[in-house]
């Protein structure tokens, strides 16, 4: 999928440069905003300050669609 929007992003941003139509920005611009909110959605960082003894437990489950 990321690769799908990067194709669409430099296509619609060379179309939009050589004049063909100006909606073509308008693309652009869509696919920019998708790469930007997949690159901030795409990872989880928590810090917790842990002293000596305390542990730590890690797990992963899927998301459903509806917290996608």
């Amino acid at each position: 999928m990321t690769a799908l929007i990067a194709w669409l992003y430099r296509t619609a941003l060379k179309r939009g440069a050589r004049g063909q139509h100006w909606a073509w920005y308008v693309v652009a611009l869509g696919a920019w905003v998708l790469r930007k909110d997949r690159e901030r959605s795409g990872s989880a960082l928590v810090r917790v300050p842990i002293k000596p003894g305390e542990r730590i437990e890690v797990s992963m489950r899927e998301l459903s669609p509806d917290e996608r």
